[in-house]
């Protein structure tokens, strides 16, 4: 096959509008083969030319400059039959690219076949591809293997890699659109057989760089004169490539190959058969080199069977991406309807826009942070039940000798057991929360939770803290560079006992979860499917699913909804952003300790800057900066240092560290409404 690969060694972008191939089959098996393409190359401005306008601009342009005595100025190329034609041939050579190097790479013959360039020239054209001007003939060259990875010689030249069997054009002050003309012959292109005599010939490459566009290829068979063409008797062709690509024998020997574009990814082949015997003129040791050898027959069947294979692995493509477009449109509609089943929120019965009262002030900070964003972790859920444990007197928060501020607080020491004592100890206190537990699963919650929040903090700032009974921010800063991984596990183990105290309230539609987990696993099903699709399919096809997968997503995202209760307390606490967000904290002209209590929801709803401003206001956003810095660094620090992210130096403290215990809670019993 001849693939004609154009890149750049230093060359401006271009691109290929226009391909003209003929392939002369001599009665002694040699071709002679003439390619013609135009290229439009971009400007400085990476614009490329459409018309004829900026062509006649530059030859008027080109046609009025003169010399200093005021005779015109020598065109590059020669003098030609008219002024017009010396500007044609030089013009808009000022905005084109410097120099450029194009490559052409002939492989896919015989491998016997030898090629030989016999001439290559250029010559502007205008916007149908014809020529303007006269042609400017490139010199050939000794090829320089230094040239393959860039560079060549300083004046425009050809040079042949016969090794490689790449042709090296050399140019420079080239036009913007130009027509590239390369003539080589090919011997032992044709392989003769008994029955018949065959060429193969890849008239355009697969990765090409570029689209080719406007793609003709015609073989000229050597017809006798006592001989006819009879179309798929005598001469048969095939075409293998795009599918919207032609085949047409004409009866004067001229067989053509045509298709309209050729993507990069993709090639054509064109492949043709006549009878041996209009190889008058080959040598008898090509002749008879496949003696004993039908082809004929052999080559229909096969290229048939490739026909009817390619057919049918169409059809299987066309028939996959079908069913999966189906699939995707049947995905989507189903994430639809599941969204307006279970997904849209119920209206609440508390409407006012501004409140001051507290949400519910049975409800751990934490708890109903998470019930704010959706049961999602933040760092702001510790540092309000900090602030929450603060206010009850659990801990104090303090400046030291330095005014550095610290968290101080009573350790927490947790007797050293066994593993069958710690299970003992846990179903004992399992029986004594269930024998004196209160009266009402609302009081059981609040009092459980708040225990087993205020014990996981109290475990945590003794774990941070090393043991100690004061917290400071350097203390802080140092154990999550140092320990990064220990800090991550041990924040994530106060998240874990969280997540267990939010559960019991089902705040959140049981049925609209699962509906979201089985959106968010076909989301991401279609989108694996459509990554396959984008390779094994076509690209229309994986870009379709890839949407249906992200607008799956997006609606699996909004699909959970709140229980009535959730929904009734969600309403409250916006009320409540709303109020502490219009400044309703300054025009009341709450006390010291009222703006305190509202201190952890002001953090929990973004709004902590317009509160007045306390001591309790101040350490708690000071806290959340920090705690934030540092669980971005120890998530730094892991990644770069591997899976743990530990300095060896403290090892020895994470045996310390026990699982947070889950104190058990009773469930709140509410039923499942499912109406909208």
């Amino acid at each position: 096959m001849a693939l004609v690969q154009p890149v750049r060694a230093w060359a401006a972008d271009y691109r290929c509008a226009q391909v003209d191939l003929v392939a002369q089959v001599e009665t002694s098996g040699t071709v002679t083969i003439v390619d013609q393409r135009v290229f439009e190359f971009a400007d400085e401005e990476g614009a490329y030319p459409t018309d004829d306008a900026a062509l006649e601009d530059a030859q008027e342009k080109d046609a009025g400059e003169k010399t200093a005595d005021g005779d015109k100025a020598e065109s590059p190329v020669g003098q030609g039959d008219t002024p017009a034609d010396n500007a044609a041939a030089t013009s808009l050579a000022s905005t084109a690219p410097q120099r450029q190097t194009l490559k052409w790479l002939y492989d896919g013959f015989d491998e016997d076949a030898e090629i030989t360039i016999k001439r290559v020239r250029m010559a502007a054209a205008d916007a149908e591809g014809n020529v303007v001007g006269k042609w400017r003939k490139l010199k050939s060259t000794t090829f320089v293997l230094s040239w393959r990875g860039g560079g060549g010689p300083e004046t425009e030249a050809w040079s042949f890699d016969k090794y490689r069997s790449t042709l090296y054009a050399f140019i420079e002050n080239t036009e913007p659109r130009v027509v590239f003309e390369v003539t080589y012959t090919v011997k032992h292109a044709v392989v003769a057989f008994d029955d018949a005599a065959d060429f193969s010939w890849g008239y355009a490459p697969r990765d090409y760089p570029v689209d080719l566009h406007n793609v003709s290829a015609e073989v000229i068979l050597p017809v006798p004169a006592d001989d006819k063409v009879v179309p798929s008797d005598n001469v048969r062709a095939w075409g293998h490539g795009p599918a919207n690509g032609t085949v047409d024998i004409e009866k004067d020997g001229t067989v053509t190959f045509a298709d309209p574009e050729v993507p990069s990814a993709s090639y054509a082949l064109g492949r043709v058969m006549f009878p041996v015997e209009w190889l008058a003129n080959m040598p008898d040791e090509e002749r008879y080199a496949h003696q004993g050898s039908l082809q004929y027959e052999y080559t229909t069947r096969y290229e048939e069977g490739w026909v009817d294979s390619n057919s049918y692995q169409k059809m299987t493509r066309d028939g996959l991406a079908g069913a999966l477009l189906a699939l995707a449109a049947l995905a989507l509609l189903g994430g639809v309807l599941a969204f307006l089943r279970w997904g849209r929120q119920r209206p609440p019965q508390f409407t006012a826009d501004e409140s001051r009262d507290i949400p519910d002030p049975s409800l751990p900070p934490a708890v109903m942070g998470r019930l704010w964003r959706w049961n999602h972790v933040s760092s702001d859920d510790v540092v309000a039940t900090l602030a929450d444990m603060a206010l009850r007197g659990v801990v104090a928060l303090r400046a030291d000798d330095s005014e550095e501020a610290a968290v101080v607080f009573e350790p927490w020491r947790e007797p050293l057991r066994t593993e069958e004592e710690s299970e003992e100890a846990n179903l004992q206190e399992a029986d004594d929360v269930e024998e004196h537990a209160p009266a009402t699963p609302e009081a059981a919650l609040t009092l459980a939770h708040r225990d087993a929040m205020d014990e996981a903090t109290l475990r945590l700032l003794t774990y941070v803290a090393q043991g100690g009974n004061r917290l400071t921010a350097e203390q802080l800063d140092h154990f999550a560079q140092k320990s990064p991984g220990a800090f991550l596990r041990a924040v994530d183990g106060w998240q874990q006992v969280l997540t267990a105290q939010v559960e019991p309230y089902r705040f959140f539609d049981l049925r609209s979860r699962r509906a979201q987990r089985v959106m968010l696993v076909g989301a991401g099903v279609l989108a694996l499917a459509g990554l396959v699709a984008l390779f094994a399919l076509n690209v229309p096809t994986g870009l379709l699913s890839l949407a249906a997968a992200v607008a799956l997503g997006v609606l699996a995202n909004y699909t959970m909804r709140r229980s009535p209760t959730g929904n009734e307390i969600t309403a409250h606490a916006k009320a409540l952003r709303n109020w502490m967000a219009a400044g309703g904290a300054y025009e009341e002209g709450l006390t010291s300790a009222e703006v305190d209590e509202l201190v952890p929801y002001g953090l929990l709803f973004g709004v902590l800057g317009d509160l007045p401003a306390t001591p309790l206001g101040a350490f708690v956003g000071q806290c959340s900066e920090l705690s934030e810095e540092a669980l971005r660094r120890s998530s730094r620090r892991a990644e770069v240092s591997g899976s743990s992210g530990d300095a060896p130096a403290d090892k020895a403290v994470e045996p310390h560290w026990r699982p947070f215990w889950r104190r058990p809670a009773a469930p709140r019993e509410e039923p499942i409404d499912d109406d909208f």
